[in-house]
């Protein structure tokens, strides 16, 4: 089977591309980077002989390889709306991805394009559609081309819809980052009230879903409707500041954090819980570590 990866050297990629491998060893995978250079150190073929590395420009490459199924993990993702981050956003997540989708649309082969979405695309619940930053406008813009593509080409396509991750390499500071830096902080940290209610989940759990997407892709393909996402996530909401209790309790340190210091930004996502029932009923999946076992 033959496997195109997109943000390889990214969060989830980097840790997905080892743990792929080692449970799909017959698989050929191609990865699509804008900087080749860190994805052949990253994996390099004497250690990954199953995995060649391919500039994004090299669409070409792509039709070469002909893969069954795409894993597009690549994105830019930014917290900023200013005008300076207008042009390479809409260049990362809606170009890059209408080329990439117009070099499959030339595989005979392709079966499965897993899209890339995120839970800030969902501001009031998780059925309806609102924004809350501009990143999250730019993934909804780009479900309208993934679903021009496979509807005229005749491949398959789904949404993993990641909630709020932590584990892993670090690649940009997340909340617990933030949290724990405040343990040895000489000055307070400062924050918002922290009232937000977050669904937190380890990056191994995302990780084993995306294999499963290749391991058993003839399954999302039978029962699955096109273009229907899968929120992943425990289930289980925890609010900020509990999060920081817990983590004092496990590190055995107490946080220095300025609760209120920050205000809000107005769209803040201040609820955001996955709905799981059709990944337990569909395909089998759930997340199975817990966050305190994450911690």
């Amino acid at each position: 089977m033959r496997v195109l990866i997109t943000g390889a050297t990214g969060f989830v990629g980097q840790s997905l591309i080892p743990s792929l491998i080692f449970k799909c060893p017959a698989i050929e995978i191609m990865t699509s980077n804008i900087d080749l250079k860190d994805a052949e150190e990253k994996y390099p073929m004497s250690k990954y002989p199953t995995c060649v590395h391919i500039h994004s420009s090299n669409m070409g490459a792509i039709v070469s390889f002909n893969p069954e199924i795409t894993l597009h993990l690549a994105t830019l993702s930014s917290p900023r709306d200013d005008t300076e981050i207008i042009r390479p956003m809409l260049q990362s997540n809606i170009e890059y991805g209408v080329l990439l989708l117009d070099a499959l649309s030339k595989c005979s082969a392709m079966k499965l394009f897993v899209n890339t979405g995120t839970f800030a695309e969902f501001r009031p619940g998780d059925d309806c559609f609102e924004s809350a930053y501009l990143y999250a406008a730019s993934k909804t813009a780009f479900r309208s081309f993934v679903d021009y593509y496979s509807r005229h080409y005749g491949f398959k396509y789904i949404t993993a819809i990641p909630y709020s991750i932590y584990g892993g390499d670090m690649t940009i500071k997340r909340i617990m980052d933030y949290i724990r830096e405040s343990m040895t902080s000489n000055s307070a940290v400062e924050m918002t009230a922290g009232e937000q209610i977050l669904d937190f989940i380890h990056l191994d759990d995302i990780v084993n879903f995306f294999i499963l997407t290749v391991s058993k892709y003839q399954e999302f393909q039978d029962l699955c409707a096109n273009g229907e996402d899968f929120h992943l996530g425990t289930g289980i909401g925890t609010n900020i500041k509990t999060l920081a209790l817990l983590m004092e309790e496990k590190y055995n340190k107490k946080c220095n954090i300025s609760w209120g210091a920050r205000p809000y930004r107005e769209s803040d996502i201040m609820h955001a819980v996955a709905p799981i029932q059709s990944n337990n009923q569909k395909i089998h999946w759930r997340a199975l570590i817990d966050l305190n076992e994450g911690i």
